[in-house]
């Protein structure tokens, strides 16, 4: 027993003089990391970067730029005269009520943008005079657009979108058709499974939305798809001959067609974000999370 106890004692008196010995050696380590050394460059500052919303709607522009598309933008207080007359949307829509549509008290006529649709009836007016020489008219029109919607995982009061619009000569369904799964594949990769629905929307005839294989859960159905597999992405159509007569061209000789995306949705299908709010909060984490978007 005496010489268990001898053991144990000398075993407890080394163990204290290692514990002693590496708490010194932490310090001193410790004490070497924050020295001051003034031949060091000072350390950077956090860099800012782009909101991941503006990096896609960058993004969707160099989908279309090489198939000829330049950028137009206007202003996001509008008339009813560019938002909804020139777009052929009849007085009695519901969209032009007060329940969907923010209009200024005390301006009669004057509203917030409830699409980017205006962009493209003031383009039209202002190139129309020259498209004999150019031979037609395509561009994107980024921006933000307000709607009275309700806040949950996929609507927001402000929200942007992406529209775009082309017109010349024999321009038909199968230009559309074409033009818009090549930029659903350049966006959501090769393999996307792209689909076309009929629809309707006042400034275009015959009118179609453009849904795209729900990412988030494979088609099998989720809350972001509502159970279906599909998520429209954008709607679409060719222009409604009183839309290309509003801006002063002759629907016998000119043709186009007109589409939008939102650009949150798309981002949520691109990023597999499940609720648009978060683009909103600001959260440090998720917009480092997003940086690669």
């Amino acid at each position: 027993g005496a010489a268990i106890n001898g053991l144990k004692n000398r075993w407890e008196e080394g163990l204290k003089a290692r514990q002693a010995v590496l708490e010194a050696s932490k310090k001193q380590s410790a004490s070497r990391a924050w020295a001051w050394d003034p031949d060091l460059p000072p350390p950077l500052p956090a860099r800012g970067a782009l909101h991941p919303l503006n990096r896609l709607m960058d993004r969707l522009v160099e989908v279309f730029r090489p198939l000829g598309y330049h950028v137009e933008e206007g202003p996001e207080a509008e008339t009813e005269a560019h938002n909804f007359d020139g777009l052929n949307i009849p007085e009695d829509h519901p969209a032009r009520g007060s329940a969907d549509t923010f209009y200024f008290a005390g301006q009669k006529g004057r509203l917030l943008r409830t699409h980017t649709s205006p962009v493209q009836v003031r383009v039209l007016k202002r190139l129309a005079a020259n498209i004999q020489e150019t031979g037609g008219i395509r561009f994107l029109s980024p921006g933000r657009v307000y709607r009275k919607d309700e806040i949950d995982p996929t609507h927001s009061p402000m929200f942007h979108q992406v529209e775009g619009m082309l017109v010349g000569r024999g321009i038909g369904m199968q230009h559309l058709k074409g033009t818009l799964a090549h930029a659903m594949k350049a966006l959501f990769g090769p393999g996307a499974d792209v689909r076309f629905r009929p629809s309707y929307f006042p400034f275009v005839e015959p009118g179609c939305e453009v849904d795209v294989r729900c990412p988030l859960c494979g088609g099998s159905g989720c809350r972001v798809c509502k159970g279906s597999g599909w998520v429209e992405i954008l709607g679409a159509g060719l222009l409604h001959p009183n839309v290309l007569s509003y801006a002063g061209l002759d629907p016998q000789t000119w043709s186009g067609f007109a589409f939008g995306m939102g650009v949150e949705r798309t981002a949520m299908m691109v990023s597999l974000t499940p609720d648009l709010r978060l683009f909103f909060e600001l959260g440090q984490r998720f917009l480092k999370a997003m940086g690669g978007l």
